[in-house]
Parts: structure tokens; C-alpha cells; sequence
């Protein structure tokens, strides 16, 4: 029938978006994961210390002091990477239950 064509273009459009969605949202989670890591902010996996830290002098000459961050960027439910992945559980929710919608309504 017409209506059911129209909600099944509407449920693969919302699949794609939630994919879509999903799939920016885990490359935004990683990229931070890996600056906060690397700057501290974040506590690196024992399997990630693969070579020894950098020895930099006491007082560097081109800074006055190192990046220290706002905040953890994981502690919930404020730091930006828990915030992320809670939106991208949230997509991957809605598409599980579009999928679950799409197949009731056959």
C-alpha cells in the first residue's frame, strides 16, 4: 500500500542517518580519546605504552606551561567523550528499534 511505501522510505532514511551518525560519532570519540591520551587527560591502556615518554626539560623554551585540560574528558556525565557516547548509544538504539519497526510492519 502508499502508507506502508512511505514508512519504509522513512525507516531506511532514519537507518541511514543513524548509521551515519554512529559511524562520525566513533571517529570523533577516537580522535579525542587519542589527543586526550596523549596529553594526560586521559589514562592510556597497558597495552598502549608501546615506547618510553619523552624526558622534556623542566622549564621549556616554547611554552609556559603544559596543556592541563578543563576537565576529564571521560568522568560522567560531563567530560565530552562520555557525553559522545551516550549520543552514540542513543543511534544505535534508534536503529535497532526502526529495524525492529520495519520488520513488524511487513
Amino acid at each position: 500500500t502508499e502508507i506502508r511505501e512511505i514508512g519504509k522510505e522513512e525507516n531506511k532514511l532514519a537507518i541511514k542517518d543513524a548509521e551515519d551518525a554512529q559511524t562520525a560519532l566513533a571517529n570523533a570519540i577516537a580522535v579525542l580519546e587519542t589527543f586526550y591520551k596523549e596529553s594526560g587527560g586521559m589514562k592510556k591502556e597497558s597495552w598502549e605504552f608501546v615506547q618510553e615518554p619523552v624526558k622534556l626539560p623542566e622549564n621549556p623554551s616554547t611554552w609556559d606551561s603544559g596543556y592541563t585540560s578543563v576537565a576529564d574528558p571521560a568522568a560522567q556525565p560531563d567530560g565530552i567523550v562520555s557525553v559522545l557516547k551516550a549520543v552514540a548509544s542513543d543511534f544505535a538504539e534508534m536503529e535497532s528499534q526502526t529495524m525492529a519497526q520495519e520488520e513488524s510492519d511487513q
